[in-house]
């Protein structure tokens, strides 16, 4: 008996002895990282599940825990995903230095995104993210985006004649679930040339059902200990259901994709390079070559046209809400950004690309401070390929870093009066004050939103239709909370009552 007892402890001291030899680089880099975050202040914590417990609490509690250790340590702190650490950044000079080191997206969060979204732009790196962010700059240049105007347009008139029936009615309304169809509408004409009447279906379409399901999915699963371990997660219902969806829709875009293919080999004029102004998204980057006459493949398409709906519609709906409900909240700017789309809408049905750029400067403005008030993208994630200095200190690579983007832009020492809605806050005097890093709601440098021009014009195009037609107030009944996850959203909507003019 002892010598099996004996043999089976060789057994196990050798294969454990085998594995740290095989893995010995990695843990020297986790020492190593261990030792760097030891410069930066931690909560107590458990000495194996770290802060898990903390993290994993529901939403609202675990937000303003964040925000109360934000306060608390002023620029940087520790928390530990168990027994990882994660240097949770909330100053501009820190953020500035990471964003600036072109540091890679981080593998933690947005491995969780790519059964979905595969090595879509959100979060490859290294090589094939220059050469797919270039070959991409190509559909979101400016004379791709006059073209979309048309549908901003068009799909904001379908959302008007929807809405003048809850004005008709005079009952309140959740607004959020509607900017979401918009959302859905707009990208999915400007991605597939799809028209599947997302705003006035009674049933929603297959595809739409399943990136909705998707996005809430990957919001439950942050909050979930079982989350975090793939292979547990997996065993889960919610994981079943995740993985079987991310194959329906990845089986959807590869249908279309193989159509517009062969529609481009049957009829090569239409989409002639000279006509861009007609073309989709699709179109645009399957005719897109890099430098050595490559295009981009199938299965490139296929995960940044999903990333595509995931942060085009997710983000834009939300930025939507959000500044909808500010303008509700203070009738006074509601009424300042309808005195601009009075100007441009009195004489004419649609806005042009020249109204969004030259005459809707106030709309931007409080566009801007309801994007500062609620961060739609809460959090950015990155991983040190390299050492970096933050704050005096040096970090080495495989650092995982947290820039708190919703934290950066309430610190009152930047921004007073942080929780007030003040548009003016983004007047070029008052900008030319601040740190440009102080308010980076679409990240900053080389990896910043490579969509920001198409939302911003959405948005402009939507808020000016809506407040031109209609005076919009809260429900007092219903009161407004935040959810913020990868995409910061109203925890039960927003309901508002809106009266025509």
């Amino acid at each position: 008996m002892i010598s099996i007892f004996i043999t089976l402890l060789t057994i196990l001291i050798v294969l454990v002895v085998s594995l740290i030899l095989q893995r010995r680089d990695d843990i020297r880099q986790y020492l190593e990282i261990c030792k760097a975050l030891k410069q930066f202040p931690s909560p107590p914590k458990h000495w194996f599940f770290g802060h898990l417990k903390e993290l994993t609490q529901p939403n609202e509690q675990c937000v303003q825990m964040l925000e109360k250790r934000s306060t608390e340590y002023k620029t940087c702190f520790v928390h530990w995903y168990g027994l990882y650490p994660f240097l949770f950044c909330n100053n501009a000079d820190a953020a500035r230095s990471i964003i600036k080191s072109s540091a890679p997206k981080g593998d933690w969060s947005y491995a969780w995104l790519k059964t979905w979204l595969g090595d879509g732009l959100i979060g490859v790196n290294g090589n094939k993210w220059g050469r797919n962010r270039r070959l991409l700059t190509n559909a979101f240049h400016f004379d791709i985006l006059k073209s979309y105007v048309s549908i901003h347009n068009r799909c904001t008139d379908v959302l008007i004649q929807k809405w003048n029936k809850h004005a008709d009615n005079h009952a309140s309304f959740n607004l959020y679930e509607d900017m979401k169809l918009l959302a859905f509408d707009v990208i999915l004409q400007s991605a597939f040339s799809l028209k599947i009447d997302c705003q006035t279906a009674h049933e929603r379409h297959p595809y739409v059902n399943a990136v909705y399901q998707l996005s809430y999915l990957i919001t439950e699963r942050l909050f979930r200990i079982t989350g975090y371990v793939d292979w547990l997660y997996r065993l889960t219902e919610s994981g079943r259901r995740y993985y079987r969806l991310c194959k329906f829709v990845h089986q959807f875009t590869e249908k279309i994709i193989r159509e517009k293919r062969q529609l481009l080999k049957e009829n090569t004029n239409q989409y002639d390079s000279n006509q861009k102004r007609r073309l989709d998204f699709i179109d645009i980057i399957l005719q897109t070559r890099d430098e050595d006459g490559n295009c981009l493949s199938d299965k490139e398409i296929n995960d940044e046209i999903n990333t595509f709906m995931f942060a085009g519609h997710d983000t834009t709906s939300s930025a939507l809400s959000w500044t909808l409900y500010c303008l509700a909240k203070n009738p006074e700017h509601q009424a300042k950004v309808r005195e601009e789309a009075d100007a441009i809408l009195n004489h004419k049905d649609d806005l042009e690309w020249d109204d969004l750029n030259n005459k809707l400067a106030y709309t931007l403005m409080c566009i801007k401070e309801a994007m500062r008030l609620y961060a739609v993208v809460p959090n950015i994630e990155r991983k040190l390929d390299d050492y970096v200095e933050i704050n005096g200190k040096v970090l080495p690579p495989g650092t995982h870093i947290v820039i708190q983007l919703y934290i950066l832009a309430r610190r009152s020492e930047i921004w007073p009066e942080p929780d007030r809605f003040n548009p003016l806050r983004f007047s070029e005097e008052n900008i030319q004050k601040r740190d440009a890093y102080d308010y980076i709601p679409f990240s900053a440098g080389p990896r910043n939103c490579i969509g920001k021009n198409f939302a911003l014009e959405e948005l402009k195009i939507v808020l000016a239709k809506i407040i031109y037609n209609y005076e919009i107030e809260l429900d007092p009944a219903r009161q407004v909370t935040r959810y913020y996850s990868v995409i910061s959203q109203p925890t039960d909507g927003i309901w508002i009552k809106i009266k025509r003019r």
